[in-house]
């Protein structure tokens, strides 16, 4: 078991802690009444639980670390922007070779990971990405994602950035994941994971080209 994971064990407590923890119950009292009808799960037993009460847990050791501070906005650490795009890149291909859609742990990762993503482009104003390329493309992409399916309210970016994936599992979002891999399987040259994985890929060699 990674350090990562023995210290967020370590914080977890048993399910009585939990259960009085107010940022854990803050986040089941939102799934009860904005989610109603969704997959939420609070049985102590099921294995989304136990992911949706990591992060509650990870949340609390990184704001041990950064004392609870964000790191400034306004410039674009490019080295923590490929490392993102990398992992993101890498999560998606997974997705394009397996049918992830039900897969707590993998949804749990695409949510954190886009966010981590996105991140980048908080605080950078207009100048910046007319005048940096990788932040132009970071931007471009996560425009992308936020608007599909095209036509659509509740969309790929939406559920990713309310966290779909990690404290709740949307249907909707579960048919979204299952239909690009779908999609993917049938005809890979026009795929949509195809046509975002080449904007990665474009990003990365870049930056290292």
């Amino acid at each position: 078991m990674s350090d990562i994971h023995s210290s967020i064990n370590g914080r977890r407590g048993n399910s009585d802690d939990r259960h009085h923890d107010p940022l854990y119950q803050a986040q089941l009292q939102r799934l009860r009444e904005e989610n109603s009808g969704e997959e939420i799960l609070e049985n102590p037993a099921s294995k989304i639980f136990h992911y949706a009460a990591a992060n509650v847990s990870l949340k609390k050791l990184i704001d041990e670390f950064t004392g609870g501070h964000t790191l400034p906005l306004g410039f674009l650490n490019r080295q923590k922007a490929i490392d993102d795009i990398r992992a993101f890149k890498k999560v998606l291909e997974e997705l394009a070779h397996f049918d992830k859609s039900h897969d707590p742990e993998f949804t749990n990762q695409l949510s954190l990971l886009w966010q981590n993503l996105y991140e980048n482009c908080k605080g950078l104003d207009q100048t910046h990405f007319q005048s940096d390329i990788l932040a132009s493309q970071i931007f471009e992409f996560a425009d992308v994602i936020t608007h599909f399916p095209p036509g659509e309210d509740h969309t790929l970016g939406y559920y990713l950035s309310e966290h779909a994936g990690q404290d709740w599992i949307p249907f909707p979002f579960m048919n979204l994941l299952r239909s690009l891999h779908e999609e993917f399987q049938s005809d890979p040259s026009t795929s949509k994971l195809t046509q975002w994985l080449d904007s990665l890929a474009s990003m990365i060699n870049g930056r290292e080209g």
